[in-house]
């Protein structure tokens, strides 16, 4: 048997100073002011259609950058493994910024230089979140795992309000260019904020003990990565889509919901991070699934605002719980030695299961409904639920060999 000594002594003191250590909050700062930047093309859709573009340029545009992570974060995840987690932190603030600036001078629409940038920036957001996430893990005790991750959550999930709504004043008040100026400095700065972390120095002994493959074989990671798929399949059409199926519904105020959600994810990481490491990653898990299964079915069926508001703080709660404990519960059953793979399979499979059920319910919502989309996309989520309550392994913050 291999014999993985998971963790220096310097790595051990380092957890002993607790949960808010110097490298957990500059690790989180640096990836918190990344995603403000990534977030912020959450507006590029706008410049596309100002520019010319249709439906369909901006589809295969944005698309780009989620299609390239599922691609470079496999390779990102066994380097960090081999490499270390700063110089990939580093370098992912440094081609976030320089592949954001090219479109302040950008006055055309050229489909393949937008894609190819966006590209750059789905291969940059690898190589931060991986590292970044790992690093996180790395320095945070074990019996605060779920909460050390949950809180490095809530920096890049506030994001996605913050970074909309603050880049759409800016361009208001100074247009498109300076917007993506102040964009660039977003990811620069996290560039410099990676710089000052210290990543502990790790020894490990032995041999690698493989790739991907590996660490998705070992026991109850393929459920857990399934399972996080399945979740993900559910989470990206949820939002996307959630707009216009307002629209639809009558409803103006569609925005409420994604308040309520980030309000209720917010919260329930915050104050609420701890339970998973307390009572156990599954036996949180698992009622989470159950509730984050009923609050997509439950979008179905809304059709007034406050109903809005009900779906997404049930929506915020129990997956702002569920996908932390699913994450470190892949971690909890991996070698210290493929932790960065291990994080790669959790980004991995939320990513494509987004990214199929973004296609998928898609042309369901187009041929049956997004009411039928939705009772759909939540009964898919509710196998996710059974499969992990019957098959999901407890994981009992050990490394294993």
């Amino acid at each position: 048997m291999i014999e993985f000594q998971p963790e220096s002594e310097t790595l051990v003191e380092e957890k002993k100073k607790g949960l808010l250590t110097r490298e957990f909050v500059l690790t989180t700062l640096s990836a918190s002011v990344f995603f403000f930047n990534f977030h912020a093309f959450l507006l590029l859709p706008i410049r596309i259609e100002d520019l010319g573009g249709t439906e369909s340029d901006i589809g295969f545009i944005m698309g780009a950058a989620g299609a390239s992570t599922i691609f470079t974060t496999p390779t990102v995840g066994v380097l960090i493994d081999k490499l270390g987690r700063k110089r990939f932190i580093v370098l992912g603030g440094l081609l976030m910024a320089l592949s954001t600036l090219p479109f302040a001078f950008i006055h055309e629409l050229n489909f393949f230089l937008f894609a190819g940038l966006r590209i750059i920036h789905g291969a940059a957001l690898s190589m931060s979140f991986i590292s970044s996430g790992t690093l996180i893990a790395d320095v945070s005790p074990e019996e605060k795992r779920t909460q050390a991750l949950g809180l490095f959550g809530v920096f890049t999930l506030v994001n996605y309000a913050l970074a909309p709504a603050i880049g759409k004043r800016i361009v208001g008040h100074y247009g498109f260019d300076v917007f993506f100026v102040v964009a660039s400095l977003f990811g620069l700065l996290s560039f410099v904020l990676a710089l000052f972390v210290r990543e502990p120095e790790r020894h490990e002994v032995g041999i690698d003990s493989g790739g991907i493959t590996k660490t998705l074989s070992r026991e109850g990671v393929f459920i857990a990565a399934l399972t996080l798929m399945i979740i993900g399949s559910g989470f990206v059409p949820s939002l996307n889509f959630l707009p216009v199926f307002a629209r639809d519904a009558g409803v103006e105020h569609f925005d409420l919901f994604f308040i309520a959600y980030t309000f209720a994810a917010l919260t329930i990481r915050t104050f609420g991070g701890w339970i998973p490491d307390r009572y156990g990653k599954k036996r949180v898990a698992v009622p989470s699934l159950f509730f984050y299964a009923l609050s997509i079915l439950g979008i179905a069926y809304v059709s007034r605002a406050p109903h809005f508001v009900e779906a997404g703080i049930l929506f915020g709660l129990s997956h702002g719980i569920a996908y932390p404990s699913l994450y470190a519960l892949v971690i909890d059953l991996s070698p210290f030695k493929e932790r960065g793979k291990a994080v790669a399979i959790c980004s991995v499979a939320f990513t494509l299961g987004g990214t199929l059920g973004s296609f998928i319910y898609g042309m369901v919502a187009e041929a049956k409904g997004f009411r039928a989309m939705y009772l759909i996309a939540g009964g898919f989520t509710f196998v996710g639920f059974i499969i992990f309550s019957v098959f999901g392994k407890v994981g009992n913050g050990k490394i294993r060999t």
